[in-house]
Parts: C-alpha cells; structure tokens; sequence
C-alpha cells in the first residue's frame, strides 16, 4: 500500500518582480498547512487549499529536507522503494529544491543544497556510520517529449542526442517483480559523496528545457 505526502513550496518573489512591484499570488499558513490563491485582483473570491505540509517564501533548504525528505531516505535504508517527485510549473522552484548548490565547501555542504545532494549525504553518513558493507550505483535519466536519454551515457553515445535519428533508443520495460526497469541505462559504480556531486552535474549540463512564455517571464 502506498503512502503518498503532498508537500508545497512557495518561492518568493524574485528580484525582477520585486522591482517590477509585482504582488504575491498567494498566501501561505505553514502553522495551519493552507496556502490561499489570492483572486482579488481578478475580483474573483479566494481559495484556500490544504496539504500535508506547506512552506512558506522564507523557507530554508535544510528546513525541507529535514522534514519531508529524511524521513523517506531512512524508509530505503530500511529496503522501502520510496519516490520524491517534484511538480511545478516553469520558474515555481523544482531545480532549485531538488539541486540547488551540490559543490561541497571545506567538507560541508553548502546551505543552497538541495534535496539530491542532502540525500547523498545523509545515505553514505548512515552507511558508514553503521559499517556497513554496500556497493552503490548511480543512473541518472531524462524523460523528455515522451523520450528517454540517458545523461550519464558515455560521450561517444550522446554526441547524437540532438539527432532524433541517431539517438540511442532506452526502453522503459517491466522487469517481472511488479517495477520497471529501463533497457541499457548507464550504470555506474560510486565511492564517495563527492563522486555523486560531480556525476550530477555533469548529467544536469545535458538536460533540455523547453523555451516557453513562463520561461521568459520567469528569467
């Protein structure tokens, strides 16, 4: 049985908003777990909404990670199959939360973090703070107009990723256990935190974004 948590972010408005005097759209309750769609503007009534937990423009990153996402890290060290899926539309935050800074500083993670690089580190502190003997694999993909690309893939295969044509199919296939499993995804081999950090961003620069109207608004 799954146990899903809707959790809401709301970023605060950015410098070009700020001097554009562009008002907030909504309003959050972190106590009450509410955030309300403001409509007057539109002279419409507003609409208030409840999640499992709300937080507001001033929220940290650590302050996320440690309340939504922690607890579902020592859900997979215990063997749970667990998911953090991050839903927004363009310029709301996603990459932010979930990449923020991933460069470490004098060993310390910086507070930018996001939930990715918190995750790492917060899994290889448990293992090794337990002694535990583990091997650990890193694949990291995009899903992109209905395509898989493998952004870990070696050069030689991703130098055609822009040649429909000429990219290397991945195929999402059930694998028999009730999952999935995706069909030649680079996997690879990992030792430290720091080598997750630099496979991230080396798959992160790969990535597509498509150009929108939110996206220019949101520049």
């Amino acid at each position: 049985e799954a146990n899903v948590q809707v959790v809401l972010r709301c970023r605060p408005l950015s410098v070009e908003e700020q001097k554009a005097n562009v008002q907030s759209a909504v309003s959050c309750n972190d106590t009450k777990r509410e955030v309300t769609v403001l409509n007057s503007l539109f002279k419409q009534a507003d609409k208030t909404f409840t999640f499992d937990t709300v937080f507001g423009p001033k929220s940290q990153q650590r302050a996320i990670y440690d309340h939504a996402v922690a607890p579902i890290v020592d859900d997979v060290l215990e063997g749970y199959n667990c998911t953090v899926f991050a839903f927004g539309q363009t310029g709301t935050g996603k990459t932010y939360t979930m990449e923020g800074e991933m460069m470490q500083q004098v060993g310390e993670l910086p507070t930018s973090a996001g939930v990715m690089p918190r995750a790492v580190r917060h899994i290889f502190d448990i293992l090794e703070a337990q002694k535990a003997d583990y091997s650990m694999k890193v694949t990291f993909l995009e899903l992109y107009n209905e395509e898989i690309t493998d952004l870990l893939a070696s050069e030689d295969q991703s130098r055609f990723l822009e040649d429909r044509h000429k990219r290397p199919t991945l195929s999402l296939m059930e694998d028999g256990k009730g999952g999935s499993v995706i069909r030649g995804l680079e996997e690879i081999v990992v030792y430290s935190p720091g080598e997750i950090y630099s496979l991230l961003q080396h798959g992160s620069t790969r990535r597509r974004t498509a150009d929108t109207a939110l996206n220019m608004q949101s520049r």
